[in-house]
């Protein structure tokens, strides 16, 4: 089942499954900037990554000297949520813990995502209850998809990525999708899009969780998207490789994946996220179209 959200300017659509938005239409100019999700490319849209963000080594974690299984990105985005309230801008989805989720994440939690439309924007956000008295662990993540196919006549190689307000940002490369901290470099604020460039997996730059802007642009006809984060730990920048698929992903993150000499203890994890018994952790994107 879906959801439409409309103004005057926007629609959008977003599915229970996953809680993911898999549809953002100006009204305007008619552009569908989300990409499509051919499975030939990537089947995604726009997945909410939870309880972790990228890889954990051999896909296993330890708490408290048990060990538990998660695959990439987690659990959340192959699952449905439900609807906790919706109006014709607004909508929110709420996931909760269940004996399913128990077995390989062994936290109590509640995680909602609220998609709100306002003029040519639209603003996600997320909360991450624990509703226990135990201490909580967890990562989190978005990954939206924006196509380089606004106009039937782009090419891959018209688009571009932008990051603001620094020259310059610290890159953390990936090897075999794990972080390596010894050895970050410095990363261009301004990216020319061409396959090749995803051909060693994501691009992260570390934004320090400091106010940042990142657009996917054409440079020849100006429109395309620009994130907005405010406190996001990193930005990933991904599209497939080798397949060649028409969308470059912009992705804020809160946690990363494990790095190459993690002990596997999750709450020791980098960049890992903690909650006490009944706290709240908040986080929040937006997305703006031209």
């Amino acid at each position: 089942m879906a959801v439409m959200l409309e103004n005057e300017k926007l629609r959008v659509v977003i599915n229970e499954h996953g809680a993911e938005l898999a549809s953002l239409i100006s009204k305007e100019n008619g552009f569908e900037y989300m990409w499509s999700g051919d499975s030939k490319y990537w089947k995604r849209h726009s997945a909410v990554l939870f309880p972790i963000e990228g890889r954990l080594k051999d896909d296993t974690y330890q708490v408290d000297g048990t060990s538990y299984h998660l695959t990439q990105h987690g659990f959340a985005r192959d699952m449905d949520f439900e609807i906790l309230h919706q109006a014709p801008t607004e909508v929110c989805f709420e996931l909760r813990s269940n004996e399913q989720t128990l077995e390989k994440y062994p936290f109590e939690f509640v995680l909602q995502v609220q998609y709100n439309l306002t003029q040519t924007k639209l603003e996600v956000s997320y909360r991450v209850i624990n509703p226990s008295t135990k201490e909580m662990y967890f990562g989190l993540g978005a990954h939206p998809a924006f196509s380089t196919k606004l106009k039937a006549t782009d090419t891959y190689q018209d688009y571009e990525v932008r990051l603001s307000p620094k020259e310059s940002y610290p890159r953390i490369p990936l090897v075999d999708g794990f972080i390596d901290l010894e050895h970050i470099t410095t990363g261009a604020a301004t990216l020319p899009v061409s396959h090749d460039l995803f051909k060693n997996d994501a691009l992260i730059y570390d934004l320090a969780q400091e106010p940042n802007e990142i657009s996917l642009v054409s440079k020849h006809h100006g429109h395309g998207v620009t994130i907005t984060t405010t406190d996001a730990k990193a930005m990933g920048i991904w599209s497939s490789y080798p397949a060649e698929g028409d969308f470059v992903c912009l992705e804020p993150w809160w946690a990363l994946s494990d790095t190459l000499d993690t002990d596997g203890d999750f709450k020791t994890k980098y960049a890992i996220n903690k909650l006490n018994g009944q706290q709240v952790f908040e986080a929040n994107y937006t997305i703006d179209t031209f």
